[in-house]
């Protein structure tokens, strides 16, 4: 519900200040936001430097003695031979999900205050 303040709207819910235990969620949900990301910024170098890179040079050279790491065979067994869409669908959606956070949700940090912090 909005009302006019002076010709201007304004959301009553803004009007409301925040409680210090819905400040604290929010400060430990960005933070853990933050970590999350630098880490699956680091997952997704790793694996570009390890798998995928390594995969895609060696298809585009037809180099067929091309063995992937040790792990790999772990995971998916001794007949894996290629990457499917499966791997680089979670490649995709990793990075897609890393480059939401930190586009829209690190820099709304909970350390603004109240009139800078609603982002239109």
């Amino acid at each position: 519900m909005t009302r006019s303040n002076g010709g201007e709207d304004v959301d009553e819910e803004d009007l409301i200040p925040d409680n210090w235990f819905i400040r604290l969620v929010h400060i430990i949900a960005w933070l853990l936001t933050v970590v999350l990301s630098v880490l699956s910024c680091v997952f997704i170098g790793y694996q570009l430097y390890v798998l995928y890179i390594p995969y895609s040079r060696a298809k585009m050279m037809g180099d067929a003695s091309y063995r992937f790491p040790e792990y790999f065979y772990r995971v998916w067994g001794n007949d894996a031979t290629d990457l499917t869409s499966e791997h680089w669908g979670y490649l995709s959606a990793c990075a897609g999900v890393t480059f939401l956070s930190i586009r829209y949700v690190i820099p709304a940090h909970p350390f603004l205050s109240a009139e800078h912090r609603k982002v239109e």
